[in-house]
């Protein structure tokens, strides 16, 4: 088809190479120049996911891409989204619902024509509305096992013949043969698409690098378009585990210490990003077991298999050391997944998670879950429950004040013993309703709740470290960050960097040809 609205690819070597960023940073590049930008992803495997305004599931990336082109997400942005839950099934989430459960194994008659269907449609939609699609790949497209069809990569750039930027990350080497070898696998007619190469992440003197540039281009006959430094404490939430690293801190400082603790299916691992960004406290992911009675806050993350999961921490030893440091005092938070594992019991009748029909959880929170066929997915605001045990913590709130966040959960959770819940939802998806959301213990050590993003919400973030700072006595209370200020910061700057060392107006011109 004819390219009428511009369309311009970038695909990537590798998982981490870059695509993602690179993609936000130029949504916001020609947002600001007034070109009305929207970011597109046909296909992605990823477990951390986000609910639109509506309560469809995309991926995180495509919410912040979304952000940086000054738009609200939608399932347009992103219409397929593949779930890993082990042993080779899969949950596929089509325009933001759950579809089916695909075994890779075994043939599936009909879901390639629903994929290519899906993905046109969205796609067709987003460049009747706007002005200038930035798509982005997934993976690499030279993947042998991905190429009947690649939807991720050069079957979406084959509709519309949009123009490929193929980026890859110099930072761990083999920078250099990813792109060589990524091009030489390719057809013909795919590496007719690809107009330019990116390399990202560099940090060095730009004249060691010319004659690999001299290189890549002669023997490639493909325009190095740029060369990307290494941004520096670049903190936006990422979609790929790959990235995960704990925050820096100095070991000799007086800090606070926080493990998450990394699950097999570990989603939605952006949750802890508004922590990381917080300058005195020292963020680690656990995942062998091993002493925790040295932190100060334990946090259980959400999980795509929480039965299997919670199988794992008590296997691994892990439960035994949450539950030992909880009995010596250390607050222990769970999200999600984690909430459902500080019940007494989790019962999966129907299989929703996996084999386990019933397990026992942590015995922390007086609430058993049951899990259903059908996944809740909500946007939501809620106010904190000021008559429950939490008066540390809750007596610093106002009883108008308003909280938000978002719900991706299949289970269903019921209160015992007269426990009551952390939170009342006054909102899910813009509709008012009055409902219970997590649960705290009687010591005030132990609490969970569905929502995803909690801490992204600046006094509730600020009050949770400074009941953590108070009891290490470490001085006066500090008052935490705008943290979606720093967010808007960021994109800036991570556009500013990308700007300066690409031409804008070529690419531009390149989406339009």
């Amino acid at each position: 088809m004819k390219n009428k609205t511009g369309t311009l690819m970038i695909q990537g070597t590798s998982s981490d190479a870059g695509k993602s960023i690179f993609v936000t940073a130029l949504c916001r590049i020609f947002a600001r120049k007034g070109i009305k930008t929207v970011p597109f992803k046909a296909w992605n495997m990823s477990l951390n996911s986000y609910i639109t305004e509506n309560g469809k599931e995309i991926g995180i990336a495509q919410a912040l891409q979304a952000r940086a082109a000054f738009r609200k997400a939608s399932v347009d942005m992103q219409p397929i989204l593949v779930k890993a839950m082990g042993d080779g099934q899969t949950q596929i989430i089509i325009k933001g619902e759950v579809d089916r459960k695909i075994n890779y194994h075994k043939k599936k008659n009909n879901y390639l024509e629903v994929y290519e269907n899906t993905i046109k449609d969205s796609l067709k939609r987003l460049r009747k509305d706007n002005e200038l699609v930035i798509i982005e790949g997934a993976g690499s497209p030279a993947e042998i096992n991905r190429t009947s069809p690649d939807f991720a990569n050069m079957f979406t750039a084959e509709i519309y013949n949009s123009p490929v930027l193929l980026i890859s990350s110099i930072e761990k080497g083999g920078c250099l043969a990813s792109l060589v070898g990524t091009l030489k696998l390719l057809s013909p007619a795919h590496k007719k698409l690809v107009k330019g190469l990116i390399i990202n992440k560099f940090r060095g003197d730009y004249n060691l690098l010319k004659p690999a540039v001299k290189f890549l281009e002669d023997y490639t006959k493909k325009e190095v378009m740029s060369i990307l430094p290494y941004l520096k404490d670049l903190n936006l939430p990422e979609e790929d585990s790959a990235s995960l690293n704990p925050n820096n801190y100095e070991e000799n400082s007086k800090k606070l210490k926080i493990a998450v603790i990394r699950l097999p299916h570990m989603s939605n691992f952006s949750d802890f990003n508004s922590l990381k960004m917080e300058t005195d406290l020292k963020l680690e992911y656990i995942e062998n077991n091993e002493n925790l009675l040295d932190f100060d806050l334990i946090i259980i993350p959400g999980t795509k298999t929480t039965t299997k999961d919670l199988d794992f921490l008590k296997k691994s030893g892990l439960a035994a050391e949450i539950k030992k440091a909880n009995q010596a005092g250390i607050m222990i938070i769970g999200i999600c997944g984690g909430f459902q594992m500080l019940g007494r019991k989790l019962i999966d009748k129907h299989g929703t998670e996996g084999d386990i029909k019933k397990i026992n959880g942590l015995g922390l929170l007086d609430i058993n879950t049951k899990f259903l066929n059908k996944k809740t997915t909500h946007q939501v605001k809620v106010k904190i429950n000021l008559t429950q045990q939490f008066e540390n913590l809750i007596s610093r709130f106002s009883p108008q004040e308003i909280f938000v966040g978002y719900e991706i959960h299949m289970g269903q959770t019921e209160y015992l013993n007269e426990t009551e819940e952390l939170f009342k939802i006054i909102k899910r998806s813009n509709i008012k309703v009055n409902l219970k959301d997590g649960a705290v213990n009687q010591a005030g050590n132990c609490f969970g709740s569905y929502l995803h993003g909690l801490f992204d919400n600046d006094n509730f973030r600020s009050a949770l470290l400074n009941k953590l700072r108070n009891k290490q006595s470490m001085g006066a209370e500090q008052k935490s960050y705008n943290y979606q200020k720093e967010i808007e910061n960021n994109l800036d700057r991570l556009a500013d960097m990308v700007e300066k060392n690409i031409d804008i107006n070529k690419l531009l011109k390149l989406s339009r040809r």
